[in-house]
């Protein structure tokens, strides 16, 4: 047997060879620009109350229509969430504030909404079970809220999480990605013993600090966290989120800053990513970086601000650690423009 006929018998590539057939199979694309790239299995994860279920029907609802999460790029396709927390009103209801807010009519149908409230009592039987459904159906993504509730055991052994991370991973071989939702354990209350914020935290100590086994962090492709930020030095912006985390060799994604827009009666509608001086949080500070010219010297920011040195210096460091304005030379600074295609997400455009 030539060493040709071998290589194929153990299914031997060549790092040109694999990039070729990594295209035929779609490992190379994402559903979220990114994000979450296709046929992986990922991870959210976030302290209870913070909005994680309105977010990931946003991501179902996005993707299953074709339209930008939160200015990402989306690959449209198929997407079943199942929802082990809310009830059937509550799920209806989301979906469409969600749709309505991407200024869709109504949620599309590519988004399939299951739980186990709504199967026969078969359900959880040998053939009835939710990676049954899965594999049968193989939308492109299957999101899990929460995993708590769907496999409490995988939630609090090493070897039950590597099991059910191992079957979830198997749904690739029908062109399935998952998403898990996840919480964070109860948090210390010395801050010594916490990761803290995960906007300024190290991730892989932060995510440490989620629910149950290690495994389900070590064994994800993707780990997203949720959590709540300050983006002012003087207040919280209202309603503000960030979104960070890391992929298996991919690195580090985002940080990306969030605000939950409502409609007119003031009921929560869907997720909008702060650009710009939005990111300030503070209307004096928003008002002070607009009325700036592209180049500023710290001389005229100071004027801008109606500030002394030190608060005026503190806020041209926040809008530095935010990529508003980069500092040119000592006294010089410019603003940063937005990179090109980047926009909030939600003006209905299609990816």
């Amino acid at each position: 047997m030539s060493s040709t006929d071998s290589a194929k018998r153990w299914g031997l590539h060549t790092a040109r060879a694999l990039r070729v057939r990594a295209r035929e199979l779609g490992a190379s694309e994402y559903l979220i620009k990114d994000f979450l790239p296709v046929r992986s299995t990922a991870l959210l994860v976030g302290d209870s109350g913070l909005g994680k279920s309105p977010l990931v029907y946003q991501i179902g609802i996005c993707i299953a229509s074709g339209l930008r999460f939160l200015g990402k790029e989306t690959t449209k396709g198929s997407v079943v969430l199942a929802d082990f927390e809310n009830g059937i009103e509550d799920m209806c209801e989301m979906s469409e504030r969600i749709s309505r807010y991407l200024d869709l009519p109504e949620p599309p149908d590519g988004f399939s909404l299951w739980t186990p409230g709504m199967c026969d009592q078969r359900y959880g039987q040998p053939g009835h079970t939710l990676l049954d459904m899965v594999r049968d159906v193989s939308p492109r993504l299957v999101i899990v809220d929460s995993l708590g509730s769907f496999a409490p055991d995988a939630e609090l052994k090493n070897p039950d999480a590597t099991r059910m991370l191992q079957e979830f991973r198997a749904l690739r071989k029908v062109g399935t990605a998952t998403l898990l939702v996840h919480h964070r354990r109860k948090q210390p209350r010395k801050a010594e013993e916490s990761a803290g914020p995960l906007e300024h935290a190290i991730l892989r100590q932060w995510f440490q600090d989620a629910r149950g086994a290690s495994a389900l962090i070590n064994g994800s492709d993707v780990r997203l966290g949720v959590d709540e930020t300050d983006l002012s030095p003087v207040g919280k912006a209202e309603d503000a989120l960030v979104l960070r985390g890391f992929g298996r060799v991919r690195g580090e994604i985002g940080p990306f800053y969030l605000t939950r827009d409502a409609d007119e009666s003031g009921d929560p509608m869907g997720y909008r990513r702060l650009l710009g001086p939005e990111l300030l949080g503070n209307e004096s500070q928003k008002d002070a970086l607009a009325s700036l010219p592209p180049q500023f010297t710290f001389k005229e920011a100071k004027a801008a601000y109606r500030r002394t040195d030190q608060p005026t210096k503190n806020f041209l460091d926040h809008c530095i650690d935010l990529g508003l304005v980069e500092k040119v030379r000592r006294g010089h600074y410019e603003k940063v423009a937005p990179k090109n295609g980047e926009s909030d997400g939600v003006s209905g455009e299609d990816a």
